[in-house]
């Protein structure tokens, strides 16, 4: 019988998991109704169906909820599949937008979905695998948040934050190498051409 001792063992405080991570200690129906009964008892949290965490609290704040960011992540870790963020998620990523978005968008490779947290909605919308083949997230953000912003939109003050960014990574001859198969239009802006 899965208890809280096990997942503790298994999982940190603040961790996503998933019902098939605990599969070995019983069948899936079984391990199931534990997680269920976990859930009543508030020993852990379910965001969504199949999906859960164990609880991080703070003396002030309460239960510290995982990010959307870190939600996605661990759904495509599970299903094997790849996602950047994009539109406001991307801008609010980078600090180039201060609003938080209701609906966190993500493209994947993976399954097209919606899952709801609370009041904000991760989407993962199904793209094409050339928007994925840039494999690094700080040069995904940064093309992902250009594009929400539009070529005929963007100001000098986001480039020079973008260019800041670049410069704190410590990665600049990195994601440079890395935007050579950015848009024309962003390259021009990122490389001031």
């Amino acid at each position: 019988m899965l208890d809280l001792n096990t997942i503790e063992t298994k999982v940190n405080k603040g961790e996503i998991f998933f019902i098939a991570d605990f599969t070995e200690l019983g069948n899936y129906e079984a391990v199931r109704k534990s997680l269920q009964r976990l859930t009543k008892s508030d020993s852990i949290k379910r965001i969504a169906k199949g999906v859960y965490f164990l609880p991080k609290k703070h003396e002030r704040l309460g239960i510290i909820y995982p990010h959307a960011e870190e939600i996605a992540k661990a759904i495509a870790k599970r299903d094997k599949a790849r996602i950047i963020a994009t539109g406001s998620t991307a801008l609010n990523l980078l600090g180039l937008s201060t609003q938080i978005p209701m609906k966190v968008v993500f493209l994947t490779d993976g399954s097209a979905r919606n899952i709801k947290v609370g009041n904000q909605t991760i989407q993962f919308k199904k793209t094409n695998p050339k928007n994925l083949s840039i494999e690094h997230r700080l040069t995904n953000l940064i093309i992902q948040g250009l594009k929400a912003i539009g070529e005929k939109n963007v100001i000098q003050e986001q480039t020079n934050k973008i260019q800041t960014i670049i410069d704190k990574s410590g990665e600049r001859e990195f994601i440079y190498q890395h935007l050579k198969n950015a848009p024309v239009w962003i390259q021009k802006i990122i490389f001031n051409k």
